[in-house]
């Protein structure tokens, strides 16, 4: 039947909004989730650091991070929950802004809209990534901010228009400043933005659009002007990562200690193959894991296999995403790798709902397959919910604030871990600004101890992660019991 120009333009405007309502709704629905799940106030370690950097605008952990505090900073403006619930919330707010790209990314690459809302939500639930967007961690931004240059890059290659790739790379940009593991998808950014018509076409790459676009990503990236700014201004830094100098603000961006880590020669990569299919199989509980291992990896190298034989550029550009981020992670000896596999188990995902549309549409029988991911998602959000629920994760604080109360008067403190949550109460809340807190590295005790004792203050150790550190100072002071097993040190 005829179709007039009108009726056509209300169809595409009617198609369109329904793809926004199915990316709006599978980013809300993870959303909610997460909010529900999500944990009511300060953490340790990584999480714990970006509690403090974020409302004291400070320095992180190398790479720094500056656009997560910069955004971290406002979400602490919002008017309920503590600073640091409030730096939780934007992981969760972010981790739904990934399930919605996701699904856009995938229906730009011809998955069908159930598959694609069902692939969504799939990595969504998923164990690891679930875990991310409950605490103060950068990592649902990150997937967040990929999946939207390739979202944009996409769009930029059905459409053109100068505006999608200036938007494209200033996201970009901001990208890099949240986590530097951005730069594992140049070749699948470059490969969208200069491979020519093979597989789907592509507009007209003009100088002037490709130059602003460029600039945009200058501007994007000035953000870690921000390290040497406030590094320089005397804010709170990561403890052991100081910023009072231009070498430290290179030794922080680089990651530098961090960077003997790497190992990529063939022997350490085949070795750890093992280790991220443990992972994976580990994204929902046992025996389902395996199950759910076999899905991801059949149906994804299915689904791209289909995309690189139908649409040959974006199908090799997310190859490309895929093997480069993989191959990283399984390079890197670090012991949270599994955070690391996160952009993987995206890529996956927007190929399993490629997969499961191809397989849809083979015969009518097969038709039911078109909503398999979803039907995973839901597996999946029952399945991890008692594990990944972390609504009543309230111990780090009480045991800082149970450790706070028990120091005497001018007390200085040293530790490691523990020391994290602590810092959040007292530089943050307030908490006994009497008190001192050292974190303990290799050069603190050198800087610090004989001084410390020669105060009169009493100085104290938390004894976990502290051992061989306190060897360090039998021969200089007396140490004894203290209320909840802190040891306290006296001068000989």
């Amino acid at each position: 039947m005829y179709a007039s120009p009108t009726e056509r333009a209300g169809q595409k405007r009617g198609a369109a909004t329904g793809e926004a309502v199915l990316a709006a709704l599978a980013g809300l629905v993870a959303a909610a989730v997460y909010v529900l799940t999500l944990a009511p106030t300060v953490a340790t370690n990584d999480a714990g650091r970006f509690q403090i950097a974020a409302p004291l605008l400070g320095t992180g952990h190398p790479t720094g991070y500056p656009t997560f505090i910069l955004f971290g900073k406002l979400f602490t403006f919002l008017p309920f929950g503590d600073l640091a619930y409030r730096v939780n919330l934007m992981a969760a707010v972010f981790g739904g802004l990934a399930c919605a790209l996701l699904f856009v990314v995938a229906r730009n690459l011809g998955a069908g809209r159930i598959p694609a809302f069902g692939s969504a939500l799939l990595f969504a639930f998923t164990a690891t990534f679930w875990s991310q967007a409950t605490f103060a961690e950068v990592y649902s931004m990150h997937i967040a901010l990929v999946l939207l240059v390739t979202a944009l890059l996409l769009r930029w290659r059905q459409r053109g228009g100068s505006s999608l790739l200036v938007l494209a790379g200033l996201v970009a940009g901001l990208s890099l400043g949240n986590n530097a593991g951005t730069v594992l998808f140049a070749p699948t950014f470059l490969l969208l933005l200069f491979a020519g018509t093979v597989g789907g076409p592509r507009p007209k790459l003009r100088i002037r659009g490709l130059a602003v676009g460029a600039l945009a990503f200058l501007a994007g990236l000035s953000v870690y002007a921000y390290v040497p700014i406030r590094g320089f201004a005397g804010a709170w830094h990561n403890y052991g990562d100081p910023v009072n100098n231009w070498a430290d603000v290179w030794t922080l961006v680089s990651g530098a200690r961090f960077q003997g880590l790497m190992d990529p020669t063939p022997a350490t990569i085949l070795s750890n193959v093992g280790g991220f299919l443990y992972h994976l199989a580990h994204q929902a509980p046992q025996p389902f894991g395996y199950a759910l291992l076999v899905l991801l990896l059949v149906g994804g190298l299915a689904g791209l296999a289909r995309l690189i034989a139908h649409r040959t550029v974006p199908g090799v550009a997310l190859g490309l995403g895929l093997l480069v981020t993989l191959v990283y992670a399984l390079s890197y000896g670090i012991d949270d790798i599994d955070v690391y596999y996160l952009p993987v188990y995206a890529l996956l995902c927007v190929s399993l709902a490629v997969a499961a549309t191809g397989a849809a549409g083979w015969a009518r029988w097969m038709r039911p397959l078109a909503v398999a991911p979803v039907l995973v998602a839901a597996f999946l959000l029952g399945a991890n919910f008692e594990s990944s629920d972390r609504s009543g994760y309230t111990a780090e604080r009480e045991r800082a604030e149970q450790d706070l109360a028990a120091l005497p008067e001018g007390a200085i403190l040293y530790g490691k871990v523990p020391i994290i949550p602590a810092t959040y109460l007292t530089e943050v809340e307030g908490e006994r600004p009497d008190v001192t807190l050292r974190w303990l590295d290799g050069g603190t005790l050198e800087r610090n101890f004989e001084r410390d004792l020669r105060s009169g203050r009493p100085v104290l150790f938390l004894p976990e992660d502290s051992e061989r550190y306190l060897e360090a100072t039998e021969s200089r002071a007396t140490r004894t019991g203290f209320a909840r097993e802190m040891i306290l040190f006296e001068p000989r």
